[in-house]
């Protein structure tokens, strides 16, 4: 009698085990098509108005959704343009470089379950597509992908999937960090639109400067609340065009969080602080960075720090990587403005 309520038991919960399985979007089978679906393409991309990226390596995710004025984050914040204009020429222009073996259908169905990104494709507001994309073949010219369609239900193959003229694997396009997304702008501002710009320099604090616009032509140069005098009027011209376009190069991923912290809490190489006409301001902390590698300058020394790039502390706190090349036209001292006195 035991043994037999024992074997009712299992039975019972091997069936709920497999209904859940069944029900679950991760059983690569569920709710399968009648059969296999290969039309990945949305021509119609204009009609694509939300995009959601995860995948099965624990990574948070990352949605973005069309608006008027281009495509943000679900919360409304700003995305890199050019990677969605990536996924969506990716998802109008691919096309099946072949079918899976029969033979390998299985043990491709068991690998993109296991392991896979996966992007769902929303039009006029509607989940219409999602894709799972897989590992590449073997000759790197195709990648292993498998569609769910929102009516038909979820191919039970795979397919070979790839863009024309290109050699690779498709699922490097398909970035499932909200970080890459995040917009690299640091300062954009039209010159007319600057009250005025304040600069400290700790280690060279006699250098420290404030350009004020008086108006579209007539500016103020202080130095340590000291008016200057004379300055050039065409180098102040210059100097706040410099503020126009600026973004960062790169996110930080090579500090820890608590080198992050030290690195705030040190004394910065330079502090810009920019104040709008309407009132509102927008700064930076400048660090210099230590060189990642062993380099040798110009004089035969080893460099302690980098040449080419810096530490930019963000207002919200977050630390990026800006080149020289782009902020070293906003890191100038008094002397730049030249008057006779310097």
């Amino acid at each position: 009698m035991k043994n037999i309520k024992t074997i009712i038991i299992i039975l019972v919960l091997g069936g709920l085990a497999f209904t859940a399985w069944k029900l679950s979007d991760k059983g690569i089978s569920s709710n399968l098509a009648d059969e296999g679906l290969s039309d990945f393409a949305i021509k119609d991309t204009a009609s694509i108005d939300k995009l959601v990226l995860t995948d099965t390596d624990g990574n948070p995710g990352v949605t973005v959704v069309r608006t008027a004025g281009g495509w943000t984050t679900a919360e409304g914040e700003c995305v890199q343009q050019h990677l969605v204009q990536t996924l969506l020429e990716t998802i109008k222009y691919i096309k099946v470089k072949g079918p899976v073996s029969k033979g390998a259908i299985e043990t491709i169905n068991k690998s993109l379950a296991a392991h896979n990104k996966k992007m769902e494709i929303y039009q006029n507001g509607k989940l219409t597509k999602t894709w799972y994309v897989g590992d590449p073949t073997q000759d790197q010219y195709g990648t292993f992908m498998l569609l769910k369609d929102a009516e038909k239900g979820k191919s039970p193959e795979p397919f070979i999937m790839h863009l024309p003229n290109m050699y690779g694997n498709l699922s490097t396009r398909f970035i499932t960090s909200p970080l890459p997304f995040k917009c690299s702008e640091v300062f954009s501002y039209d010159p007319l639109d600057i009250a005025s710009v304040e600069v400290t320099i700790p280690d060279s604090s006699h250098l420290n400067y404030k350009v004020v616009a008086n108006s579209e032509n007539s500016f103020s140069v202080f130095n340590n609340a000291v008016a200057v005098e004379v300055f050039d009027t065409s180098q102040v011209r210059n100097y706040l065009v410099g503020f126009r376009k600026v973004h960062f190069e790169n996110h930080n991923y090579i500090l820890s969080e608590e080198s992050v912290d030290s690195l705030k809490n040190s004394t910065p190489f330079y502090t810009i602080k920019v104040t709008s006409k309407d009132g509102e301001t927008k700064g930076v902390r400048i660090f210099k960075r230590k060189q990642q590698y062993q380099k040798i300058g110009l004089d035969g020394e080893q460099l302690e720090f980098d040449q080419d790039r810096v530490w930019v502390a963000l207002e919200d706190g977050t630390v990026v990587v800006g080149q020289y090349y782009v902020f070293g036209k906003l890191m100038r001292d008094i002397r730049f403005f030249s008057g006779p006195q310097f």
